[in-house]
């Protein structure tokens, strides 16, 4: 049994409040209605969990600050230990924990997040919703349904330009938001990801790597469905003023 089936009376309630939503939302937006009532939806799920992302922030910078404030001690065992490095990360690793210092902080409220994040996705891209049609992928955007995907567009024996308008958008929108998402990682990897040793700049290989990270919500817009990737833009959108608002406080 697939774990998401453990979640479908989740994804059925999720169903029903998107689709009361669109009937709320199309009377006064019309054909856009649908798509914003994704968009209303996503934003008040990311509200929800926004409680648990200031909880794990707040582990983390504090985390940081910690690390901060041990790195003379780690200097000096790397000085001590410099011929032999295991020795050093490990030495580093009991000084971390002598002083309630930890390397993975926040990574419980992470994890609880998931089970609603696999919810929301299922829900935007399962042709089915507890074993009945998911009219919500039925639903347009300018002509073009929310269940639709970009290859549909040259499927028939005429190009819609409108249509491919509506996927150019999207992926412009995602590309300029994994843009900024990937100049933020950048600008912050010294602070998210300092190793177990203690140094305060990661590893050439990992930081471009989680640079390069948030341009696979553009892949998205080529593969998944458009309802999918309006969903990917609004949690995205989110997660980048939530974190910025989060961050600049804590540093102020």
């Amino acid at each position: 049994m697939p774990f998401y089936s453990l979640l479908t009376p989740a994804i059925v309630a999720a169903y029903h409040a998107v689709t009361g939503l669109s009937v709320v939302l199309v009377p006064v937006l019309g054909g856009l209605g649908p798509a914003v009532a994704i968009v209303v939806f996503t934003a008040a799920v990311r509200l929800c969990l926004h409680p648990l992302n200031r909880a794990q922030m707040t582990a983390q910078l504090s985390a940081q600050k910690a690390r901060a404030a041990l790195a003379p001690a780690v200097q000096k065992l790397q000085r001590k230990y410099k011929n032999d490095p295991l020795r050093a990360q490990r030495e580093t690793v009991e000084l971390y924990r002598a002083n309630g210092v930890k390397l993975a902080p926040g990574i419980g409220l992470g994890l609880v997040q998931i089970p609603v994040f696999i919810v929301v996705y299922r829900l935007f891209v399962s042709p089915t919703i507890g074993g009945h049609h998911n009219g919500l992928l039925s639903d347009q955007l300018f002509g073009v349904g929310l269940g639709s995907h970009f290859r549909d567009v040259f499927s028939g024996s005429s190009v819609a330009l409108g249509h491919v308008a509506v996927f150019v958008a999207l992926i412009a929108a995602l590309a300029v938001l994994a843009t900024w998402s990937s100049r933020r990682m950048r600008g912050s990897a010294a602070l998210d990801a300092v190793p177990a040793t203690g140094t305060s700049t990661p590893a050439p290989g990992v930081t471009k790597l989680m640079s390069l990270l948030p341009y696979f919500s553009v892949l998205g817009a080529v593969v998944l469905p458009v309802a999918s990737s309006l969903y990917v833009a609004t949690t995205t959108l989110w997660t980048l003023v939530e974190r910025r608002r989060m961050v600049q406080p804590a540093q102020s």
